[in-house]
């Protein structure tokens, strides 16, 4: 940017609207230093932050606007959506009743989020009751609704808000020629289920396929690459076809998204189905043995800090990986990284190579590091695929869950009815994984002590 060149606020706005972010930031700075009082570009900055994820420094510009402008209704409406993206939900209601001057509760959509951000379930319901009624066509108050009835049990009116999801988001459904399967009666002797969400979510899904065979004499599924080999030669799917795959039309005479397995098969919390087998080859399972053969009278640890970024929650959900290196000065301990993808480098950029071995660097899939799992004589993830393929697998698994945590967790408690084996850990602050670090080193000092 041309120091020299005239510059004017609006002229940055425009930057910013079209999401220029980071050459609105260095302008919003360059105009703070001949109006460091004015109120609109210290929220437009925090605005400009919080889009390129500094929650923090976002939050204090907003507050700083507050200083210079107590009234002002885009600063105060901009401090709560930041306070929102950090999972400070109470703040967040604070700054809506705020700017909601005269009115009792603020918006039903605002006061909906925020309550369900807070925890307040049943309230929240009630409140998205009102702001669907406001706008029937809103099919994200639906699903946001369906989080609020999954956290107190009621999965039948959860899953019919959840099946709204195609409706907000027409690109994410898997679409084919054939009838989509509602339940009823197989039609023919083919059923096509097609991936859809994340890659936990199919390993969590993959549950409720063994007792499609009671209606379909075929059963396949479409697999993206990382879980191809986990769900390939698994005796309750006949075929799986690598995601984006061109599968001719007319293969199969029905087909259904596999997250509509759930409503399928009446998913309750009481009658949950065990886990599916997952299939780990013979070569997976070898290059396991071979890594954590020099480690074998030490107590294997597999550690996780960060799932997929291009998860809308992902920054929320992951940890410093300091606070996890922290737990190598456990005499006996050994620490595996098994964290893949760009915060892999994490391990290398602090020089924490040998306190870590990191096995994400080789492995090529799920299937690797569920070999890898089955070794470990503990594996302690943040919420991401990971935690379910070792949940599934039966290994002892602790989740790490930020507040408030996905609904599949629930609200509290440690137990979970999806995986025997897991043990949920959890944020009793949002934002503070403090509590839950000073429980981890506790519990597991007195593993192997």
């Amino acid at each position: 940017m041309n120091e020299a060149a005239p510059l004017t606020l609006r002229d940055v706005v425009e930057w910013h609207r079209k999401g220029d972010y980071e050459r609105a930031i260095i302008a919003y700075r360059r105009l703070l230093r001949d109006m460091p009082d004015n109120p609109l570009v210290w929220t437009n900055l925090g605005a400009a932050l919080r889009s390129t994820g500094h929650l923090e420094t976002s939050i204090l510009c907003h507050r700083r606007a507050l200083y210079h402008g107590p009234k002002n209704a885009t600063a105060i409406a901009n401090l709560g959506n930041a306070l929102r993206a950090k999972g400070s939900f109470a703040g967040a209601r604070s700054m809506a009743l705020i700017e909601q001057t005269g009115m009792a509760t603020g918006p039903s959509t605002t006061v909906a989020r925020d309550l369900q951000g807070m925890g307040h379930w049943r309230a929240s319901i009630a409140a998205f009751d009102k702001a669907i009624a406001h706008d029937p066509q809103n099919a994200e108050l639906r699903i946001l609704r369906a989080t609020s009835y999954f956290m107190i049990g009621d999965f039948e009116k959860g899953l019919a808000d959840y099946s709204e999801r195609f409706r907000f988001s027409p690109g994410s459904e898997p679409k084919r020629m054939s009838p989509r399967w509602d339940g009823r009666p197989a039609t023919g002797k083919r059923l096509l289920v097609m991936s859809e969400q994340g890659l936990g979510d199919m390993v969590l899904a993959s549950r409720f396929m063994p007792k499609l065979r009671e209606t379909w004499e075929e059963v396949w599924l479409t697999s993206r690459e990382p879980t191809l080999r986990l769900f390939d030669g698994v005796p309750y799917i006949d075929r799986v076809i690598p995601k984006g795959t061109s599968l001719p039309e007319g293969e199969e005479d029905a087909h259904i998204p596999a997250m509509e397995l759930m409503r399928i098969h009446d998913m309750q919390p009481d009658r949950c189905p065990a886990p599916a087998p997952l299939n780990i080859p013979q070569d997976s399972r070898d290059r396991a043995a071979q890594i954590t053969a020099p480690y074998r009278k030490l107590f294997k640890v597999g550690i996780c800090w960060a799932g997929s970024p291009t998860f809308v929650q992902a920054k929320r959900k992951a940890v410093e990986f300091q606070r996890f290196l922290e737990l190598a000065d456990i005499p006996g301990v050994q620490l595996f990284g098994m964290c893949k993808g760009e915060r892999e480098k994490d391990i290398e950029e602090v020089g924490a190579e040998g306190l870590v071995v990191n096995t994400a660097a080789t492995d090529r899939d799920f299937a690797d590091a569920a070999a890898l799992c089955e070794h470990m004589d503990l594996v302690i993830t943040v919420d991401t695929g990971l935690g379910h393929v070792a949940g599934a697998l039966g290994c002892p698994t602790w989740i790490l869950l930020a507040r408030p945590s996905f609904w599949y967790w629930g609200p509290y408690g440690e137990n979970t009815y999806w995986y025997d084996s897991v043990r949920l850990i959890r944020q009793s602050v949002a934002g503070d994984w403090s509590g839950p670090f000073a429980t981890i080193r506790a519990d597991l000092e007195a593993m192997v002590s």
